[in-house]
């Protein structure tokens, strides 16, 4: 799309409905993101129903709601509309500010995955912290979350996303871990089954039409209203949407546990917004941490996401 844009003119700005970019000698420059107006006159429930077979029970003044459930294990995903924002910070020496377009609406899960439904969809729960149904579900490898996403869309009678091939089961000194230790994993965007936002879409819905550092706050001394983390030594998981959410309505993007994200860090995968053992600065939008996607924490899960396709 941007080489489209730059056909068009060098100089002159282009603005639609959805993006706000100004070209000036091929380079992109960020006008404004999304706003919570703009977010209202483009979400309808007429819009949304015709795309989803399951209805709307709510919706805020500030964003849409859509409600899935398995079973009696009920979770809820949040419409995040397509557009353009303003990604990372400049503190972050590997996520410096640009102008980013996210060219394709998605649904994003309104908290982290639970261990209540984990477990309904795996059949087992890993998590350190376990017996607490509400609780973020940990403990979770990459490639876990990844055999989840597929799950649950087989579950839902949706298209799996995910294609693994060249699975081992072996760790590197040759001990068989009975789990996926490495494999080949390629991912289809236009499926319209779970998967794991990527790293633009995660930041996108964090800052939720804002700048603030934080999702939901860019006051420091606000932060513990949004998030559990570790410097007010809250030092476990807690239930899933007892802090404050961001604008969008979604939360625990910062804090309670870090979160997979289907992007590379070199050899590492990617999670993003900090946990509850962590420090204020890995719980910024624009903070990048990385893990071996084998790799299992208790400060490590996901929260899943969905193209929005017709």
């Amino acid at each position: 799309m941007l080489e489209n844009l730059r056909r068009k003119s060098l100089t002159k700005a282009y603005i639609d409905p959805q993006h706000q970019v100004a070209f000036e000698l091929g380079y992109a420059h960020y006008e404004s993101c999304l706003s919570i107006e703009q977010y209202k006159q483009r979400v309808s429930k007429k819009k949304i129903t015709k795309l989803f077979p399951n209805p709307f029970t709510q919706i805020s003044k500030d964003f849409s709601l859509v409600p899935f459930s398995l079973e009696n294990v009920k979770f809820n995903m949040i419409v995040c509309l397509s557009g353009t924002f303003r990604m990372g910070h400049k503190s972050q020496e590997d996520n410096k500010p640009r102008t980013v377009i996210i060219d394709r609406s998605f649904l994003l899960g309104e908290t982290e995955i639970t261990q209540e439904l984990y477990e309904r969809v795996m059949g087992d729960n890993p998590s350190w912290f376990k017996g607490k149904s509400q609780n973020p579900v940990e403990q979770v490898s990459w490639y876990d979350s990844i055999l989840f996403c597929n799950e649950l869309s087989r579950l839902q009678g949706l298209d799996e996303c995910y294609v693994l091939k060249d699975i081992s089961t072996k760790d590197r000194d040759g001990v068989d871990q009975n789990r996926i230790m490495s494999a080949q994993v390629t991912c289809d965007f236009g499926k319209n089954g779970y998967r794991l936002p990527t790293e633009e879409e995660w930041e996108y819905a964090a800052k939720a039409g804002t700048q603030n550092q934080w999702a939901g706050t860019d006051d420091k001394s606000k932060l513990y209203e949004y998030a559990w983390f570790y410097e007010k030594r809250f030092g476990f998981t807690h239930p899933v949407a007892t802090r404050k959410p961001n604008e969008w309505g979604l939360y625990d993007m910062s804090g309670n546990v870090n979160e997979w994200c289907w992007g590379n860090y070199h050899v590492y995968r990617v999670n993003r917004g900090g946990g509850w053992n962590d420090n204020t600065s890995y719980l910024r939008s624009a903070s990048r941490l990385h893990n071996s996607p084998d790799s299992r924490r208790d400060g490590l899960g996901f929260r899943v996401a969905r193209s929005i396709v017709n």
